[in-house]
C-alpha cells in the first residue's frame, strides 16, 4: 500500500459515496430506458461497449506499468469480473442473447458483491480505488442497461445456459490458478473473511454446494423478466 494512502474502509463514507453515485446513475438509465429515443438509447449503449473496453485496458496497462506492487501473475485480466467486462461490452455493442443474458444473471448475483464487500487494500483517493469501485459500477449500470434500455427479456433456458458458462469460467481458471499460484475467480479461497462463501465449505468445493441455490435465484431473477409464450 502506498504510505500517504489511508486503508479501504468498508462503509465509511468513500464507499458509500461511491455506491451512491451508482445508483443514482442507474435512476437515469432507467429513465433514458422509458423515455429516450430508440437512437438515443442504441447509442448510449455503444458507448457504454466502449468505455468498457476503454476501462479493461487502462487498468491493464496501469497493473503492468508499476500501478501495483503484486507479482504479474496476480495482475493478468483472468479475475471473473473481468470477464464479465468483456461479456458485458458484447452484449451492449451485439445485443448477443447469450450475452444479455450472463450478464443479468452473473452481475446481479457474483459482481455486484464487489460493490457490497469490496476486496480492497486502499481507499480514496488510491487509483486502486477509483479503478475498482468504476469497473464494478460500470458492470452493474451494463445490467441495468440491458434490462431498462435494451428490454431484454429472459428465456428459461438462459437460466441454465449461464450457469453452465459461469461454470465453464471456474473451471478453466482452476488449472491456471494451480499452475500460476494465484487466486483468480477466488476457487483458492474466498476473498476476504467473512464472506457467504466461507459458509460452503472449503475452495473451491464451495462453488459445487452453491449450484442449486444459485438455480433457484437465477430462476427467481428470471420471473419478472420472463419473454412473453410464443403461440
Amino acid at each position: 500500500m502506498t504510505p500517504d494512502i489511508e486503508p479501504f474502509v468498508r462503509w465509511g463514507t468513500p464507499h458509500v459515496a461511491a455506491v451512491a453515485l451508482t445508483l443514482l446513475a442507474t435512476g437515469g438509465i432507467i429513465l433514458l430506458g422509458a423515455k429516450g429515443s430508440n437512437h438515443a438509447q442504441r447509442v448510449f449503449c455503444k458507448a457504454m461497449s466502449l468505455i468498457l473496453l476503454l476501462m479493461f485496458a487502462v487498468e491493464f496497462t496501469w497493473r503492468h506499468t508499476g500501478g501495483v506492487n503484486t507479482p504479474w501473475q496476480e495482475n493478468l485480466p483472468l479475475h471473473f469480473c473481468s470477464f464479465m467486462v468483456i461479456v458485458s461490452a458484447i452484449a451492449l455493442w451485439c445485443k448477443k442473447r447469450w450475452a444479455c443474458a450472463v450478464v443479468y444473471f452473473g452481475v446481479l448475483t457474483a459482481s455486484v458483491q464487489g460493490l457490497i464487500t469490496p476486496a480492497l487494500a486502499e481507499g480514496y483517493p488510491s487509483f486502486a480505488f477509483l479503478i475498482f469501485f468504476f469497473s464494478h459500477s460500470m458492470l452493474f449500470l451494463s445490467a441495468m442497461a440491458v434490462i431498462f434500455v435494451m428490454q431484454w427479456k429472459a428465456r428459461r433456458k438462459d437460466i441454465l445456459r449461464s450457469l453452465l458458462l459461469m461454470d465453464a469460467y471456474l473451471l478453466a481458471i482452476i488449472p491456471i490458478n494451480v499452475w500460476l499460484g494465484t487466486n483468480y475467480g477466488f476457487t483458492q479461497k474466498s476473498p476476504i473473511p467473512g464472506c457467504i462463501l466461507d459458509y460452503l465449505g472449503a475452495a473451491p468445493w464451495y462453488y459445487l454446494w452453491l449450484q442449486l441455490p444459485a438455480l433457484g435465484l437465477f430462476f427467481l431473477m428470471y420471473l419478472p423478466l420472463r419473454a412473453p409464450q410464443k403461440g
